[in-house]
């Protein structure tokens, strides 16, 4: 049988360094946005994932696009 693919809605992740600790260990953080249009471009995405990082306290040092997809015969 054939496999169907269905695409379901996406996730933007932006990962943060959000300083040192008392111990100059690197604090790590994450923000995840739910409900992503998976026909967004990925330009798109790049583009508001920017204007986020702009509003962030923190530094953005990684952004990802989380896609999903069901499979099914």
């Amino acid at each position: 049988m054939a496999v169907i693919v269905t695409k379901n809605l996406s996730s933007l992740k932006l990962y943060l360094n959000k300083g040192l600790d008392e111990n100059s260990k690197e604090i790590k953080g994450t923000k995840t946005f739910g409900f992503v249009d998976s026909a967004a471009s990925d330009q798109n995405l790049l583009d508001v994932a920017n204007a986020i990082a702009n509003l962030q306290k923190h530094e953005v040092y990684n952004i990802v696009r989380l896609d999903n997809s069901t499979l099914s015969e």
